[in-house]
């Protein structure tokens, strides 16, 4: 059992149902409050709608590792396919997971009155295969699919949600000349937070596995412009999310009487980040970067979580 937990990441797919639960009930829900308007997918088909999104990450989870065995191997990382779990189980697994979730997937698709969205859930579980099989060999072109799917993680609840709120509020937004536009800028932050720290996370992790992916042909970003050109690329990148997260809060949340955001922001995403910057800097060949990536797991987890400082800024502010 603790390999097989081991074999899906628990541990990301904890987080990935905290993202979803935190952007629904923390962010989409006091907001709409604010004018009166309640969420109208139910608590049971949104449960549904989590579980889909964990079934499908952990079949892509399980068809990575089953693909990754031989590099995994040269990195010295834990191997679980073919030594704890056999490969035909493994694959067996991937397929029983991808297959209900996407079954799920296509019940809430459905229930919103939009079957085809659940191709959103065939196109996850897809790109996840070839990212498996093939994307993760090319340049950039894996690390890319993974960040755009980890974007898609928080953006999937304001997808299933709009289409049963503008039906119940048919007229209400025909009479104000008004749309649900302003979730998707909400979510769509969170998930340009998401996009660029998975794809942090995936050029580090390349970082350092640059020997074993050269053993196996695979052509990472560091196998292709060499290790340093790839820490410039990666401590660019992280400042660069540094200064969104900062334009984020100057130019939209930047209110007179909320003095959580900027102190929230500086010292749990923003200075995690610039530490995380320093250790890529001073990082050599052959060594581990095992606390730059606690430090960015730290900042992704603040950045959700934020979602809790919203709801606290909103609850108590006066409308």
């Amino acid at each position: 059992m603790l390999s097989f937990l081991k074999l899906i990441r628990l541990p990301n797919l904890i987080i990935i149902a905290l993202t979803q639960y935190v952007m629904r009930y923390f962010i989409i829900q006091p907001i709409l409050a604010i004018n009166r308007i309640h969420l109208q997918l139910s608590d049971i088909d949104f449960a549904i709608l989590v579980v889909a999104t964990l079934f499908i990450a952990a079949g892509g989870y399980i068809i990575n590792d089953y693909f990754d065995c031989k590099a995994d191997r040269l990195n010295k990382r834990e191997v679980i396919v073919g030594r704890r779990i056999s490969r035909r189980i493994s694959l067996m697994l991937h397929q029983v997971l991808s297959f209900v979730g996407l079954v799920l997937g296509g019940y809430v698709s459905y229930k919103v009155g939009h079957w085809q969205f659940v191709l959103i859930f065939f196109m996850a579980g897809g790109l996840l295969w070839f990212y498996s099989t093939s994307y993760k060999n090319h340049f950039i072109l894996g690390n890319l699919v993974l960040a755009f799917i980890g974007a898609a993680i928080p953006f999937l609840v304001v997808i299933f949600e709009i289409p049963p709120l503008n039906k119940t509020y048919a007229e209400v937004l025909v009479a104000s000349k008004t749309n649900f536009d302003y979730l998707l800028y909400w979510v769509g932050a969170f998930s340009f937070f998401s996009f660029f720290a998975v794809l942090i996370h995936q050029f580090i992790r390349d970082l350092v596995s640059v020997k074993g992916d050269k053993e196996i042909g695979r052509r990472s970003l560091p196998s292709v412009i060499g290790f340093r050109w790839t820490k410039i690329i990666i401590v660019g990148l992280i400042l660069f999310l540094c200064v969104s997260v900062f334009g984020v809060w100057y130019q939209f949340l930047n209110a007179p009487l909320d003095k959580i955001t900027p102190w929230y922001f500086i010292l749990l995403i923003i200075l995690p980040l610039l530490l995380l910057a320093y250790l890529v800097i001073k990082l050599k060949k052959d060594e581990s970067l095992k606390l730059g990536v606690f430090l960015l797991r730290m900042a992704i987890l603040a950045g959700i979580s934020y979602a809790f400082i919203v709801n606290h800024i909103l609850s108590n502010t006066n409308f």
